[in-house]
């Protein structure tokens, strides 16, 4: 049995497509900390401390420009601070995750709020996993490791 936070009828109590925008923010949300673990975990680097900051100067971004797709279109890349660009990745994983997550909620939401957030998770750590290869030719540890 499905605990009460994932009963259909109290999901149903908000329009579906209210879901579908909240589900596409959460994989943007997610996918800016997916950058984090995709930038930091090859490197052996925490994926807590220190906060998002620029890798050219180190500048620490604050709340309010580490705003997923909003920030990186205002800045046009670059960071704010010192002017360098930042990669194209950091924009395409946050949408890929917004919209993979949105994705999810189309095909599995009217059935299930609860197997629809499992299939993010699961996207979420393939994304990371394929951008980590991508760049580095490896799948670190602590992913394969998460997905057993």
């Amino acid at each position: 049995m499905i605990g009460p936070i994932f009963n259909a009828h109290n999901w149903s109590a908000m329009p579906f497509h209210f879901w579908s925008l909240s589900f596409f923010v959460l994989g943007c949300i997610v996918g800016s900390f997916l950058n984090v673990c995709i930038h930091r975990l090859p490197l052996g680097q925490s994926i807590i401390s220190p906060p998002s900051h620029c890798p050219a100067c180190r500048y620490s971004i604050p709340w309010y420009l580490n705003i997923p797709l909003v920030t990186w279109v205002w800045l046009r890349g670059r960071c704010r601070n010192c002017g360098a660009p930042i990669a194209g990745r950091y924009f395409l994983v946050e949408l890929l995750t917004g919209l993979m997550f949105l994705a999810s909620w189309l095909a599995f939401g009217r059935q299930s709020a609860a197997l629809a957030l499992v299939y993010c998770l699961f996207l979420a750590g393939l994304i990371a996993a394929s951008f980590i290869d991508f760049e580095h030719f490896i799948i670190p540890d602590e992913l394969t490791i998460a997905a057993w």
